[in-house]
């Protein structure tokens, strides 16, 4: 059968130089190859083959989450597997499979029903796999054996040095989530605090911890698109955006640094924190699609041609791709340890979604595909800034 031939040729392609192999088994239950092997694709049925054939990332993202598409052994290293070869043989997989790309990630534009899709599912879920503060995005480990408390605890401390914080400054978070950044730091330098999000269960759950922490008169968060910032009629001695820029679309990059210019005072800084890709590439369609229904992975030059027309100062620029990895990962243990809950309230096709999603956005990371980069900018030149001197962890971040 052509099936089988071309199955043949993508398994030898998958363990060339692979000490444990990957095999697959088809849905009359012919192994290929037939020798045991350390992970086994298992194909329920004829649809879900012709379907990877014809489109792997959505073949395989669809089939996984639907229950056709089984993986007996580690999923991670079968999605890494895959990940590299359709990018390191992206001209003959285009030829031999008609590949598009695997598991890169999002493409569009936000809008509030985009960002609700998300992160509405309910504090509920978010809070059975986060970390006590509800962090969302990038922690820093300063080892992989670092709890997910206290990586996003030092990614925190980390980003309040880099915007060099004090009781004089008034704070912006744009994209607060559940408000780690805007309440802690309020309590912790004096300063006072506003933040905006889209999200109606992020906005709500600020106000509450807002009112239960006595932090009235300090700390403000409004149901707000960025594009309404200039409304608000106030000036930010700094500004800080951490995992919101990947929704805002690059036909919209323009715009949002010029509302984030327009209320940034003269000498102020702001840290946009954000995944990116080295270069402009390509999108998933399966994670806009059943993940994220909206967004785009800006390039560096991207995220530099969209503040182009402003007096943007470039201070620093960081990359923490492997941090976010391991973020991941941990995320992936916590949820795996909750799946129970998890399936009661959503059902097995959203567990086997979520699980194929933390899966393939930690392996994104590993392989150098998507990158967490830390821009920190000022409007104007800002000679007086302190000079950063890098130090090295103690421990690696490797696998």
């Amino acid at each position: 059968m052509v099936k089988e031939v071309i199955i043949e040729r993508i398994v030898s392609k998958l363990n060339e130089g692979a000490q444990e192999k990957i095999g697959v088994e088809l849905p009359n239950g012919k192994r290929i190859p037939q020798e045991p092997v350390g992970h086994l694709i298992r194909f329920k049925t004829w649809e879900a083959l012709d379907y990877l054939l014809k489109d792997p990332e959505m073949g395989f993202g669809e089939g996984y989450m639907n229950g056709e598409i089984e993986v007996e052994g580690d999923l991670e290293e079968v999605v890494k597997r895959g990940m590299l070869l359709f990018r390191d043989t992206k001209s003959e997989g285009e030829k031999l499979f008609k590949i598009i790309k695997f598991f890169p990630l999002f493409k569009t534009q936000v809008d509030k029903k985009n960002v609700q899709y998300h992160y509405d599912l309910g504090d509920e879920f978010y809070r059975l796999w986060l970390d006590e503060s509800m962090t969302y995005s990038c922690a820093f480990f300063e080892s992989p054996d670092k709890s997910i408390e206290e990586a996003q605890q030092k990614k925190r401390e980390i980003i309040y040095e880099k915007l060099q914080l004090n009781e004089k400054d008034i704070l912006l978070d744009i994209g607060c989530g559940w408000g780690s950044i805007i309440l802690e730091s309020t309590k912790r330098f004096g300063l006072k605090t506003v933040g905006i999000t889209l999200s109606e269960n992020q906005y709500r759950h600020v106000k509450e911890e807002i009112k239960r922490r006595g932090l009235e008169g300090q700390v403000e968060v409004y149901l707000m698109h960025y594009e309404e910032l200039p409304k608000l009629g106030r000036k930010f001695t700094k500004v800080v955006s951490v995992g919101m820029f990947e929704h805002v679309g690059k036909e919209n990059y323009k715009k949002f640094f010029k509302s984030v210019y327009s209320v940034l005072e003269k000498g102020g800084l702001f840290l946009l924190h954000t995944i990116g890709k080295l270069h402009p590439d390509t999108q998933s369609r399966w994670i806009r699609r059943y993940i994220f229904p909206g967004g785009y992975l800006p390039s560096i030059s991207e995220v530099l041609e969209g503040m182009k027309e402003l007096d943007f100062t470039l201070i620093d620029l960081d990359n923490w791709r492997m941090h976010y990895y391991w973020t991941l990962k941990k995320w992936k243990e916590r949820f795996l340890k909750h799946v129970d809950k998890v399936r009661a309230m959503y059902g097995d096709k959203f567990v086997r979604m979520w699980e194929l999603y933390l899966t393939a956005s930690a392996v994104s990371f590993l392989i150098g595909s998507n990158y967490v980069f830390q821009f920190l900018l000022s409007k104007g030149v800002k000679n007086d800034y302190p000079v950063i001197e890098r130090k090295f962890l103690t421990e690696s971040l490797k696998v």
